[in-house]
């Protein structure tokens, strides 16, 4: 059996899955670890990095890392909002979120990027997304209400607030170099591997074992906000979002239905704002490929029983979706978003 992947088909029920193994290590580190497996239940390995004869693979993407010490450093996460924000492209892992305006949180590991924002406050999802990860988390703003959330979760607050030092004000907002936020907080190690991806290390050479298909075109109709249109370049096995959103160019998309709720940002004024809730399990539909080849797609389901566990993806004989190695886009749908696929634009 190859590492990392599983023996026979996981179980989908919430708490099992690819990274349990590794989200059991977060959670102990952190103090607070979360209820063990049944005896029966299969405990599939997150898997080695893949393996290169250049040395180590960044833990993000499973790309070859710059060098040792860059596979071994510390996550930056920035927040990001605007029409045409930049910096995304250097990201190894943006979600985008559906509040009012939309929001990207991005994180950068294997790349350094410059002038990244306009930053925008921080919300509840952040820290859902990003505890596992222990980043240093960049953002411009927010309610004391949404930083005491922050405060809860195992990542680093170096917010312009307080640390103005780290950042630039431009015409159009505040920016950040990922390089001078990392200067904040050197220690710390590299993140976990969050996705299982093809290759020799897993043994794995396609997305999903069951209802696989090869589009190499995608469009995301999301209630409220339009419709994101996506295309497969097989040359270079790579996802562009073409319309509906900023130019971006990456190896997965991941289409993740989330439920939305209102959370209050002050008592007295009653006000609210709209954010994903990404703890808990529901469906996703996942766009992948590989150069020289068609796309790929499947549906599925994705689970995240606690804040610090892994977010596992399943396809629909229970077995851990096998992803690209590259960035992933990870679209937090809300209820209702559509994905329909087509051989062509």
């Amino acid at each position: 059996m190859a590492p990392g992947q599983p023996a026979w088909p996981v179980p989908r029920w919430a708490g099992s899955g690819l990274a349990v193994a590794a989200g059991l290590a977060v959670a102990a580190c952190a103090g607070s670890a979360p209820n063990p497996l049944p005896p029966e239940a299969p405990m599939a390995s997150a898997g080695t990095h893949g393996a290169t004869t250049s040395g180590p693979s960044a833990p993000l993407t499973d790309l070859p890392a710059a060098s040792a010490a860059g596979a071994r450093q510390r996550a930056i996460a920035l927040v990001l909002s605007g029409p045409d924000p930049h910096g995304l492209t250097a990201a190894d892992v943006v979600y985008q979120e559906f509040a009012t305006p939309v929001r990207y949180i991005a994180v950068f590991q294997s790349k350094q990027a410059t002038g990244v924002g306009p930053l925008t406050a921080t919300q509840p999802t952040d820290g859902q997304a990003l505890s596992v990860l222990r980043p240093l988390f960049g953002y411009d703003g927010g309610t004391r209400v949404f930083k005491k959330v922050l405060d809860r979760t195992s990542v680093t607050d170096v917010g312009f607030g307080t640390h103005p030092s780290l950042y630039a004000r431009v015409p159009h907002g505040v920016t950040a170099s990922t390089s001078a936020v990392l200067r904040a907080g050197r220690r710390g190690g590299a993140p976990p591997q969050i996705f299982y991806f093809r290759g020799a290390a897993t043994g794995r050479s396609t997305l999903a074992t069951v209802g696989l298909s090869r589009p190499s075109a995608a469009r995301v109709k999301i209630p409220g906000y339009g419709t994101e249109s996506w295309a497969f370049d097989s040359h270079t096995g790579l996802w562009a979002l073409t319309g509906g959103g900023p130019r971006v160019r990456v190896a997965n998309v991941v289409v993740q239905t989330v439920p939305y709720k209102h959370a209050v940002v002050g008592h007295h004024a009653g006000t609210t704002v709209l954010i994903a809730r990404i703890i808990g399990k529901g469906p996703v539909e996942v766009l992948s490929g590989r150069a020289g080849d068609s796309g790929m797609a499947a549906a599925g389901t994705w689970s995240k029983p606690h804040l610090k566990q892994l977010t596992n993806y399943y396809d629909n004989n229970g077995y851990p979706m096998a992803f690209q190695p590259g960035a992933t886009w990870v679209i937090l749908a809300p209820k209702g978003t559509r994905v329909s696929t087509s051989a062509g634009q």
